[in-house]
């Protein structure tokens, strides 16, 4: 009974710290250059048509690189955080001969300040074949998102996005459903228009098929795709708890199981 007992507590702790795959991971930390580094290697990009490219070109009124940051360190992996990129003009430019596949269930996130939100300020895009849009808009001083599937158009309110602020988003699609997260909250949720469901495949070399701040006004930093429908918890502005409150939570889980199970008849 000892030995299942600790082959349990040892299962349930490798559960309690597994994750998904990261499929593609742009931090931003270049800080000058022209080159946007995919920690993946699948999807490394090229800035384009900023009005700087130095060091803090982005922090003196123009976009390009900025060290501007949500925090110094990224929550769910405890990295350093020292840089961003601020759009407004300019874009990444995601075009390389790597394929992209999302399949049907997939979670693409960032941290984002917008500043001048208007009509489809691009937070990212991806085609073509398969098409994945998302952008920030505004109109008579409303916010709202407005997501293409397969060019199939939603709009879902983003009325808890507050303007010069950073927060997290999270864009979530389990099969034919999604969800939008501000900062671990849900904002909307819904079901993919009949012909908007995946899967969605993005075939490499094509130009200005897959780009990061397209239109869109504001700092944008963090972007990752994972290969799951992530839970707010996986988020990367969830804190991940200390290894020995992990092991405590499953202890205590396993205690509660291991005493119902000897307490039935």
């Amino acid at each position: 009974m000892k030995l299942d007992f600790t082959i349990i507590l040892g299962f349930a702790l490798c559960v309690s710290i597994s994750h998904a795959d990261t499929l593609s991971y742009l931090r931003f930390e270049e800080g000058s250059g022209y080159g946007a580094l995919d920690e993946t290697g699948l999807m490394n990009g090229e800035v384009l048509n900023f009005t700087s490219v130095d060091p803090g070109g982005g922090d003196s009124g123009g976009s390009g690189w900025s060290v501007s940051t949500p925090s110094a360190t990224v929550p769910q992996t405890g990295a350093a955080n020292t840089g961003s990129l601020h759009f407004g003009p300019g874009m990444v430019d995601l075009s390389n001969p790597n394929a992209l596949d999302l399949g049907l269930e997939f979670t693409i996130e960032m941290f984002f300040r917008p500043d001048q939100p208007i009509i489809t300020s691009s937070m990212f895009g991806l085609s073509p074949f398969s098409s994945l849009y998302w952008a920030l808009s505004e109109t008579d001083g409303n916010l709202f998102f407005a997501g293409w599937f397969q060019d199939e158009l939603v709009n879902d309110s983003a009325s808890m996005v507050t303007i010069d602020e950073w927060q997290h988003f999270a864009l979530v699609v389990e099969s034919t459903d999604y969800s939008i997260y501000i900062d671990g909250q849900v904002q909307d949720a819904a079901t993919i228009p009949a012909g908007g469901e995946g899967p969605y495949y993005f075939p490499g070399d094509w130009e200005g098929g897959r780009s990061v701040g397209d239109g869109f006004s504001g700092w944008i930093d963090e972007f990752r795709i994972s290969d799951e429908a992530l839970s707010p918890s996986q988020f990367l502005n969830a804190s991940i708890p200390e290894p020995a409150t992990l092991g405590l939570l499953a202890l205590g889980g396993l205690v509660v199981w291991f005493r119902r199970k000897n307490s039935a008849p």
